[in-house]
């Protein structure tokens, strides 16, 4: 009988060639990072060669975010257009803020407001008063408005409302009209056409404050009837005390202006955050439930207190699903009322225009969400690290071996990483 014996060898390793790898690594490292005599006191990394092979890979890195941001879908990003509820709403919030009764429209207003729109449209001017001489009061009084005092306010090349609310906001002149405390009422006009060559939108803004209707008065005098009072009772203070602490001062009646005030939803506004639109509102306090309805889905608005609401909705669903955002508002007898915020249809929209596209912020890589924005942010700072390192050892482990062209084109190449990482 013959027995085979087989021996298994296991890969034997010299431990000089192991040494000699991490040696060869350790030199290479070396020499990119550690100024010394071999490498001439100039770190490899920080090499003409090196610098410039970074100054592409960073312009490329930010070719590649914008290329691969571009390639995701569009989402439509919706802002307030050029209405006259939306420019009136506006001016009504910039009065509230400042402790300011709103105005209230005015037919009249109105007409002259549009007057004065058409008129500059036509004749292509910009100012308060037309080419030949016409003030904005004769506008005012060819509309058959009677005023005590009135104010103007002009607008040309904007395409959102908010835009329109903040540049009168920022300008003195138009800023003091709309918080005058006198005006009364106000009026809109909006004209579109050629101007200048290029398309534009006349807005007119016309503040008056009415002739009130005077009293008139009797030449008689009035008869007033008498009733004699009986006299209260005299308490002593023992019981007054005593009344005072059953009835706390908190406890009072509630105001009949407040049980019989109807529901009403006073504005509204759809807001963009990232992929989602905040839908708020301002109701009157009678008001116990806000609902937004976009198609077929609705959202809950959760109350904030002093009548606003907020709720939040995805974008891509009331775009997807071009609805119509409305808000309805419900008191505890059941009435209710409704506003118009926003129309997320291809069809012509009445209160809110298409201003841009807004692109995702993370796509898909390999299975898996992936934000490009992110990595190139923490790429640039982690590159911006690493140079700004190598420059430190190199100028302080051999100060007395120093060369210029090292520190100017490694500060160049730091400065190009800053500006890319700035712009995000």
């Amino acid at each position: 009988m013959e027995y085979v014996l087989t021996i298994i060898k296991w890969p034997s390793f010299e431990v000089k060639r192991l040494l000699a790898f991490f040696g060869a690594g350790a030199r290479h490292l070396h020499d990119h990072f550690i100024p010394h005599p071999r490498n001439n006191y100039h770190p490899h990394i920080l090499g003409h060669r090196a610098l410039a092979l970074f100054s592409v890979m960073l312009v490329s890195m930010k070719i590649f975010t914008l290329t691969i941001l571009s390639l995701g879908p569009v989402l439509p990003v919706f802002s307030s257009a050029i209405t006259q509820e939306n420019i009136i709403a506006l001016t009504n919030e910039s009065r509230k803020a400042y402790g300011l009764k709103e105005l209230t429209q005015n037919n009249l207003l109105a007409v002259a407001a549009q007057a004065k729109a058409d008129d500059m449209l036509a004749r292509g001017y910009f100012s308060h008063n037309t080419p030949d001489g016409r003030t904005p009061w004769s506008f005012i009084e060819t509309a058959g408005y009677s005023y005590i005092m009135a104010g103007e306010n002009l607008a040309v090349n904007f395409t959102e409302a908010e835009n329109v609310e903040t540049a009168w906001m920022n300008s003195p002149g138009h800023k003091a009209n709309i918080l005058n405390k006198n005006f009364e009422e106000i009026g809109i006009g909006i004209s579109q056409g050629q101007y200048q060559g290029h398309t534009a939108i006349f807005v007119v803004q016309m503040f008056g404050t009415p002739i009130a209707q005077k009293l008139a008065l009797s030449d008689k005098p009035t008869i007033v009837q008498t009733q004699e009072v009986p006299v209260p009772p005299v308490l002593s203070q023992q019981a007054v005390n005593s009344a005072a602490t059953q009835t706390p001062a908190s406890q009072t009646a509630p105001s009949l202006e407040n049980i019989l005030q109807p529901v009403a939803v006073q504005s509204g506004e759809v807001a963009v955050a990232g992929n989602s639109a905040v839908i708020t509102a301002t109701t009157t306090d009678s008001a116990v439930k806000v609902i937004a309805y976009f198609g077929q889905q609705a959202i809950m608005l959760q109350p904030k207190g002093q009548g606003q609401w907020e709720g939040q909705a995805d974008l891509g669903k009331l775009a997807a699903g071009q609805a119509q955002v409305r808000i309805k508002a419900f008191d505890m007898a059941g009435k209710t009322a409704e506003l118009q915020l926003a129309d997320f249809s291809s069809s012509t929209v009445k209160n809110y225009n298409v201003l841009q596209t807004a692109k995702p912020d993370k796509v898909s890589w390999l299975g898996r969400a992936f934000d490009p924005k992110v990595f190139e942010q923490k790429f640039y700072l982690l590159f911006i690290a690493v140079i700004l390192t190598s420059m430190v050892l190199a100028i302080g482990i051999r100060r007395h071996v120093q060369h210029l062209s090292l520190i100017a084109n490694s500060s160049f190449v730091v400065i190009l990483a800053t500006l890319l990482w700035m712009t995000g």
